[in-house]
């Protein structure tokens, strides 16, 4: 992924995704080894800043016969459908991919995305437990410590 960021905080990214399945197997001298299927997403897209990318199109569709019955009996004609059962099973999956891109432009902006990020991604004490030592106090709460500003150089400012 190649990001771009224009004067209005629109991002441009250039995306490759991959995506590898196991498709079958080669013996080699006696070794089974797995075969890899590839398959690739490229796309160029423009987004505005906190908006959300939405990529689709790589489907897996499963077709799985499996007879099961008993030996011998299940081989008789006419008479072999009692001994034996088919099951047909069809799965399909669609990889989805979201990606959210977001601009900052100074150490403020990043550490408030960073806390907003770690609040979405913390979800609270274990069930076993009664207090969770990172989740946030209610009441009585201290003020958070801000990073440094973001100051010119001595250089920038002659």
């Amino acid at each position: 992924m190649v990001p771009l960021i224009n004067s209005e905080k629109e991002v441009s990214l250039d995306i490759l995704q991959k995506l590898d399945s196991v498709s079958g197997s080669t013996i080699v001298s006696g070794n089974q080894i797995p075969n890899i299927a590839t398959r690739y997403i490229r796309t160029n897209v423009s987004a505005a800043n906190g908006s959300t990318i939405v990529l689709g199109g790589l489907i897996t569709d499963n077709k799985m016969k499996n007879n099961t019955g008993i030996p011998i009996l299940d081989r008789i004609p006419y008479l072999g459908a009692l001994f034996r059962s088919t099951t047909n099973n069809k799965q399909r999956t669609e990889l989805i991919i979201l990606m959210r891109p977001e601009v900052t432009l100074t150490k403020l902006d990043l550490y408030r995305l960073r806390q907003k990020s770690e609040d979405r991604m913390h979800f609270g004490p274990e069930l076993d437990q009664d207090d969770c030592p990172e989740c946030p106090k209610t009441g009585g709460e201290k003020q958070l410590t801000l990073p440094p500003p973001d100051l010119p150089a001595a250089k920038d400012l002659r």
